[in-house]
């Protein structure tokens, strides 16, 4: 089956008179009348739910219609990508060790680093993934190696073929954030990472109408995150993975009109007035264009950014003339909005943190929409006058 109908199809199997729309089971708690089935069921060996925390329909759902479109032997599902990152982290490193991530990386993904897991004892190093001399000798010693697939703002894209072979050749796990590309536009496990995770806030859901998260890999390792999850109590809600696997279905064709429209709106920002620098991996001036047009031939979603010149004043300015797009702190769903990074995803970091990041005052995060590209054109075109 091709990406666009496992899309559409994946994580269910219907039969004569199932429902074609899943039905929405939030139900605490089951009743069984058999000691031996329940203690069946709650070992797993039984098909079956019992308790809302350790299992439920709709969750169960979500987690293998993720897990088919990433190619893994299984998923599990949590209350947020945070507590997703937090689960997979801990399933592939549970003892303290030395993680070397991108530098790159999301703003609340380095704070839980710096904030939560350094104190616990865990060694944090953040270097450049897209350099593969500094790889090379970053992943020697590390229990885990912690990448994007594209960047968070500047949408970089690093070589995750060639990190997982110096992974693999020396045995350290790979854990890769997929939320910018989804896999329609990328499977990471192919590439030979270790586990997949994904803020299904964003892409995954693309409504803008729920919190969560999703990590995917073999059975064994997904098993162990799950125990955790249930133990600390972070599963996703019935009504949240209700809601993801729906927006799940019309994945395929809202990439691509994402796809199509980001890489319209970075060609056409080059040219506007007041613009530093567009960044766009599939631009041809872009450092990052060899790498994602042989990883991302399909596209790479809808998130580019720009520098906008004269710095925050500038860029209130701009909002205040937006008319068709807005201003929210987050990315993924069908509607075009912007964030500044300076308050929103990287107020974490200290001005010269982000200033060797290369995101300054000036920096807008565009996450495009599905609107008609014409429409996105002009309202930039307007508020950039």
């Amino acid at each position: 089956m091709k990406p666009a109908s496992r899309a559409v199809h994946a994580g269910r199997d219907l039969g004569a008179r199932s429902p074609l729309a899943p039905d929405l089971s939030t139900a605490a708690v089951h009743v069984f009348t058999d000691l031996d089935d329940y203690d069946a069921v709650a070992r797993g060996e039984r098909p079956g739910y019992y308790y809302g925390r350790n299992s439920n329909s709709n969750r169960e759902m979500l987690e293998r219609a993720v897990a088919e479109l990433e190619g893994a032997e299984a998923g599990v599902a949590t209350a947020s990508g945070m507590a997703a990152l937090h689960g997979a982290i801990l399933a592939l490193a549970p003892k303290p060790t030395k993680i070397v991530a991108t530098r790159e990386l999301y703003g609340g993904t380095a704070a839980l680093l710096r904030q939560d897991l350094e104190p616990a004892g865990y060694e944090v190093q953040f270097v450049d993934l897209t350099d593969p001399d500094t790889v090379r000798g970053a992943v020697q010693g590390a229990g885990l190696v912690v990448a994007e697939t594209i960047t968070n703002p500047l949408c970089g894209v690093p070589d995750l073929e060639a990190i997982a072979a110096l992974t693999r050749e020396r045995g350290v796990p790979f854990l890769v954030d997929n939320t910018f590309a989804t896999p329609l536009l990328l499977r990471p496990l192919e590439l030979g990472a270790s586990m997949v995770m994904h803020s299904a806030t964003k892409y995954l859901g693309g409504h803008s109408d729920l919190v969560a998260g999703v990590i995917v890999g073999d059975a064994k390792t997904m098993g162990v995150a799950r125990a955790r999850s249930a133990r600390t109590g972070t599963p996703l809600g019935p009504f949240d993975a209700w809601l993801a696997l729906r927006g799940l279905r019309t994945l395929d064709v809202r990439m691509r009109r994402h796809s199509d429209n980001s890489l319209a709106l970075a060609r056409a920002m080059q040219s506007m007035p007041g613009i530093a620098r567009v960044h766009h991996p599939l631009l041809e001036a872009s450092p990052f264009f060899p790498v994602a047009r042989r990883l991302l031939p399909h596209g790479s979603g809808g998130m580019m950014a720009f520098d906008l010149q004269g710095g925050r004043s500038e860029v209130q300015q701009m909002i205040n003339r937006l008319e068709l797009v807005t201003f929210a702190a987050s990315l993924g769903g069908v509607e075009t909005t912007i964030s500044y990074p300076e308050l929103t995803s990287h107020r974490g970091l200290s001005p010269s943190e982000r200033a060797e990041l290369g995101v300054g005052p000036g920096t807008v995060r565009v996450s495009v929409g599905i609107e008609d590209p014409s429409d996105i054109l002009a309202d930039f075109a307007h508020a950039l006058a």
